[in-house]
């Protein structure tokens, strides 16, 4: 093994036991002493590869800010109805809320620093604009189509992504990271607010194929990056 590949699987680790930090503490309250303890390491171990917690602040922020680039760029089929892209879209941003509870939770914390901070708000919108692009691009369609009502696609989307934000800020006030609604009850509501109603979705023990599978283009092959919060976001959104 490669001195290069070993800091770098430290690094890893150092940014696990961060993030864990982070979301439990708060950003002030944590320090480098408590990162060190959760990763397992000594306090030189963690300040060898960051010397401030701002640093290792930023090195997280980008990769999961790069995650969610990564996840939300891609073209969906145009054979696909529209409300069913849609409905898929929004169930798979769902799920991942509720299945990487650290990322949401850390996801709120950002949001919370962007406020005072421009840095972090520059880094929140271009991610942002990624998913939001990718909505309106839907709603467009649909409208176009006549699946939906005549709206402002753009508007729409982020009404969308508020609400979606919103439920994940709710989540982090549940121990497990749940959802306080079912999630096609908030599909359902979604597309209602398009003049669509909710389709059935296919049985809760079978398993959905890719996002990007169904939703993108059939040449184009799903991200090899992408972590789990990744394939579970594509994996919904092509049910």
């Amino acid at each position: 093994m490669t001195r290069q590949k070993t800091d770098e699987q430290r690094k890893q680790q150092i940014r696990a036991a961060a993030t864990r930090c982070f979301v439990r503490r708060g950003y002030a309250a944590t320090r480098l002493l408590d990162i060190a303890r959760e990763a397992g390491l000594s306090k030189g171990g963690v300040y060898f590869h960051y010397r401030a917690k701002e640093q290792l602040f930023h090195d997280i922020l980008d990769a999961q800010l790069e995650a969610f680039e990564e996840r939300w760029s891609f073209e969906p089929v145009a054979s696909q109805p529209a409300d069913v892209t849609l409905g898929n879209l929004v169930r798979a941003h769902l799920r991942t809320l509720e299945d990487n509870p650290d990322e949401t939770r850390l996801t709120n914390l950002l949001v919370t620093m962007a406020v005072q901070e421009a840095e972090f708000r520059d880094k929140l919108e271009r991610a942002l604009a990624v998913s939001r692009d990718l909505y309106a691009g839907v709603i467009e369609r649909g409208v176009n189509d006549g699946a939906f009502a005549k709206v402002d696609p753009q508007g729409v989307a982020q009404s969308i992504l508020a609400m979606i934000q919103g439920l994940g800020a709710q989540t982090a006030l549940s121990a497990d990271g749940k959802l306080a609604v079912a999630v096609d009850e908030i599909v359902g509501g979604v597309l209602r607010m398009l003049g669509s109603e909710l389709r059935a979705s296919a049985p809760a023990e079978e398993s959905a194929p890719s996002a990007e599978a169904e939703a993108a283009p059939a040449e184009a092959a799903p991200s090899e990056a992408a972590p789990a919060e990744s394939a579970e976001a594509t994996e919904a959104a092509g049910e």
